[in-house]
């Protein structure tokens, strides 16, 4: 079984905000009569992923259901003070008492209403390390529980969803997918531009009436890859059709030249509708009227025939999108966590 990683940069559009991060340690303090001491960032420096919580809605006042969770690494005891600055009028803050050192988790209140429908990157700070999230504001809520919509992979704008490795990738367990408003004409379809960060990849979505949902990549899996190289070219085909029953099979283009291993030869990816109108749990969330896609992904070495390298199943639930994508033979996972659909 070939290594997993993330997928090579091909159309990049580099996400270019987030993560500045920096770390001070102060040493002096004097237990809960003083000032706690600690770092927004880990031993290694990094920012760990915000935790965004609430629909944020234009002209709407903010309320208890609107808050982000972070990650802290304390290492005095004392009065912590932790605070954003503000942006598109929403800031966010927390107060209190670190009674121990070490990791915590601190939840920081939203204040304010959003003024304008777009994504907000804030700054937090405490006790001058600095790390940024962001929030995504829209003229109607959305950003939390069951689907909305008809469709089984939104591409509006500023719609956007994290997802956790299981197990971790690497280092890496979680990133965030995000539709910006950049598109590529590519056989007649206008394919969306969705970012990653912190992978810092773009990939290309399209669809039609019909119900077909189209790629623009290589013959892998989203977000995952197998094949030691690939051409610097994509290939489009269909991923996803809501509109045929379960059984039915097709499959992409061949794709190549492709290598695996010390082979090196072309490929193609073959999907069939596992089920329809199902529910599906994970992270324990549940999801109904899900559809579920098996693709095989298959290789021809030069001068041999086609066979199977790997199977995965992925869930797509109507008004949310991909809901997991399960490589069991690899043990591994692509799993939602969270979402904002607009």
């Amino acid at each position: 079984m070939n290594k997993f990683t993330s997928r090579w940069v091909l159309f990049l559009s580099v996400v270019l905000f987030f993560w500045a991060c920096q770390k001070e340690v102060s040493k002096e303090g004097t237990g809960l009569g003083g000032t706690a001491q600690g770092s927004l960032t880990d031993s290694s420096g990094s920012c760990k992923d915000a935790d965004v919580r609430g629909d944020y809605v234009i002209d709407q006042s903010l309320t208890d259901s609107n808050y982000v969770i972070i990650k802290v690494n304390f290492t005095l005891q004392g009065k912590y003070k932790i605070y954003s600055d503000t942006v598109n009028g929403m800031w966010f803050i927390d107060s209190g008492f670190a009674l121990t050192t070490g990791p915590a988790t601190v939840k920081l209140k939203g204040y304010g209403k959003p003024i304008l429908p777009n994504r907000a990157d804030f700054v937090l700070t405490f006790n001058g390390s600095f790390c940024a999230f962001s929030v995504v504001s829209s003229t109607t809520g959305g950003s939390s529980g069951g689907g909305t919509g008809t469709d089984y992979f939104p591409n509006t704008l500023n719609s956007n969803w994290t997802y956790e490795y299981l197990p971790k990738l690497g280092t890496l367990d979680t990133f965030r997918v995000t539709v910006t408003n950049q598109t590529v004409l590519f056989d007649n379809k206008v394919f969306k531009q969705y970012d990653t960060n912190p992978l810092g990849e773009a990939y290309y979505f399209s669809k039609d009436n019909a119900g077909n949902y189209y790629a623009l990549s290589t013959t892998d899996f989203d977000y995952l890859f197998i094949f030691d190289s690939i051409p610097g070219t994509f290939i489009s085909y269909p991923f996803l059709k809501d509109n045929v029953a379960v059984g039915v099979t097709w499959e992409s283009a061949e794709y190549g030249k492709v290598k695996f291993g010390s082979e090196v030869g072309v490929s193609k990816a073959v999907f069939t509708i596992m089920g329809k109108s199902i529910s599906y749990s994970v992270l324990g969330t549940t999801y109904s009227d899900v559809i579920s896609v098996k693709r095989d992904i298959q290789f021809k070495p030069d001068g041999g025939s086609y066979r199977s390298l790997i199977e995965g199943t992925t869930y797509y639930a109507k008004g949310v999108g991909m809901v997991d994508q399960v490589i069991p033979a690899a043990n591994q996972s692509v799993s939602l966590k969270r979402k904002q659909v607009f």
